[in-house]
């Protein structure tokens, strides 16, 4: 009996990786066959690819690493608010090095957990506070993409009329914010009322772990909303960065006559849907979800390629990996030397956590 409990244990494991190899094989076999069909139908052009000019693809670049200081801005004021401080240069590494793991990984999750990795090593405690920070975060880049599209719709409501699709994107996005904004009064006020809901999701462990996340960020949040505001308008400026770069590599390649306003609705909702896990690093979906957003938004059917303008930004947004590359050098140098006198001594008066991912109830059980 005791030989086949050992041999199932063992077998579970196994069974689980190979479980993970499939999915992912299937994810990617999907993008491929995404992309394949896109190009097949003449929705990606790879000919309109020779049209960007180096100019175009370098302001496409600059622009999203202007993002990068940003981004790292915007988690460190998150961080502040749950009472955890790291040096912004660190910070920005691991917003780099977490930049090449999307890359690397075909996936923003990795990313994320590269970066919170790096910064409860660098802390050596505080694994839950960091994943609260890191939750925050997305949470609020999310809102932050679909908060520039709501403001679209609701000053060119009159256009949108105009096309059924947009018109029922648009209440969509209208009822989706006015539920999140009175669920979040709701939490803020009263955060303990998600306390029977993780009861009642305890044989879902992960989604339990997110639901008390979900309310210690609540917690936290709620005494900074100057922070939670701030952090909040760091977010949008990224977005419209992104929704810029993109604007510049469509006139480089001379698809469609969307103006700039176009394209903030359907960038930031395209990247939306670029990171839904359906395929790797949404390869194929949101190039699929741009076409279509920019085929409802453009006056009359041109039949262009829009697609191609997603994909080619797709290719030049890899570049920014470059800077994850030196930034893990750089820091994997520096930490061989040793850490700083204020690490050394944090790590002497502070006990040790688990790592972010393993992690998150330590924030507000202190």
């Amino acid at each position: 009996m005791e030989s086949r409990e050992h041999a199932r244990a063992e077998a579970d494991p196994r069974a689980s990786t190979a479980r993970r190899w499939l999915i992912g094989l299937a994810r990617l076999a999907l993008g491929i066959a995404l992309l394949t069909a896109l190009v097949a139908w003449g929705r990606i052009d790879l000919r309109a690819l020779l049209e960007l000019t180096p100019s175009a693809v370098i302001t496409c670049l600059a622009m999203l690493l202007v993002s990068l200081p940003i981004a790292a801005l915007r988690w460190a004021v998150l961080l502040q608010v749950v009472g955890v401080s790291l040096r912004f240069v660190d910070l920005l590494h691991f917003v780099a090095i977490g930049v090449l793991g999307n890359v690397l990984l075909l996936g923003s999750i990795g990313g994320d957990a590269i970066r919170g990795l790096y910064a409860w090593r660098a802390l050596g405690c505080s694994g839950g506070r960091i994943a609260v920070s890191l939750l925050a975060d997305r949470l609020l880049s999310v809102l932050a993409a679909l908060f520039i599209p709501l403001a679209f719709s609701l000053l060119y409501w009159h256009r949108m009329q105009q096309v059924p699709g947009l018109v029922a994107l648009g209440i969509s996005m209208i009822a989706v914010a006015a539920t999140c904004t009175v669920g979040a009064g709701v939490l803020f006020a009263v955060p303990d009322l998600t306390r029977p809901l993780e009861a009642r999701l305890l044989r879902w462990p992960r989604v339990a772990r997110l639901v008390s996340e979900l309310r210690e960020m609540i917690l936290m949040l709620r005494t900074s909303p100057l922070a939670l505001l701030a952090a909040f308008g760091l977010a949008l400026g990224t977005q419209i960065l992104a929704a810029l770069a993109v604007f510049v590599v469509a006139q480089a390649m001379k698809i469609g006559a969307l103006s700039a306003a176009d394209y903030m609705f359907a960038v930031p909702l395209t990247l939306v849907a670029n990171a839904l896990p359906l395929t790797p690093s949404g390869i194929g979906v949101g190039e699929a979800a741009f076409d279509q957003l920019c085929r409802w938004l453009e006056p009359m059917p041109s039949g262009a390629a829009y697609s191609s303008i997603f994909f080619a930004f797709r290719l030049v947004s890899t570049l920014t990996c470059i800077p994850g590359l030196i930034s893990l050098a750089i820091y994997r140098k520096a930490a061989r030397s040793g850490p700083s006198p204020e690490l050394a001594s944090r790590g002497d008066n502070t006990e040790s956590d688990p790592a972010p991912a393993l992690r998150t109830r330590s924030c507000t059980d202190r």
